[in-house]
């Protein structure tokens, strides 16, 4: 079955017709794309906020495990470092204890040895004392004596 050929005028009305109707399709078709495209367009948003969450909330968690270790390592190193203080401290004391216990005992053995010397110079200056004494009466008998006139002492003849 052949058609009959259109004229002009019923071929512009027939495609009119098509375009009224089909504009409408061809506008419905667009807003139906426009909003499948947007949904796409809000989904893959969607995900990549989320991934993009998932990474942030990743490196907070990996950030606030490095500042705890970080945290940790420090707490540790302040640890240590006052025990190296607390035994610096600790040995120095000790030392300063043995220094000032030789110190004692030194100064103890010379106090007995000084005691000892000053007894000993006292003895000494008590002996000197005593023999000068002596020697002062002694001189004083030997003046007393030569002061006397000495007795006649009969005559002894060695000839005889």
């Amino acid at each position: 079955m052949t058609h009959a050929k259109r004229t002009g005028r019923q071929e512009r009305n027939h495609h009119d017709r098509h375009r009224r109707h089909g504009g409408k399709a061809i506008l419905d078709k667009a807003e139906t794309e426009a909003r499948t495209i947007l949904g796409k367009a809000r989904a893959k948003a969607g995900t990549l906020t989320a991934e993009a969450k998932k990474k942030a909330d990743e490196q907070i968690e990996q950030a606030t495990r490095r500042k705890q270790g970080i945290d940790q390592e420090a707490d540790r190193r302040i640890g240590e470092s006052r025990e190296q203080a607390q035994k610096l401290l600790s040995d120095a004391n000790t030392e300063a204890d043995r220094i000032l216990k030789t110190a004692e005992e030194k100064a103890a053995g010379i106090d007995t040895k000084a005691k000892a010397r000053i007894a000993d110079a006292d003895r000494r200056e008590h002996e000197a004392a005593h023999t000068v004494d002596q020697a002062r009466r002694l001189l004083a008998d030997a003046a007393a004596r030569l002061a006397r006139p000495m007795p006649e002492l009969p005559a002894t003849n060695p000839r005889e």
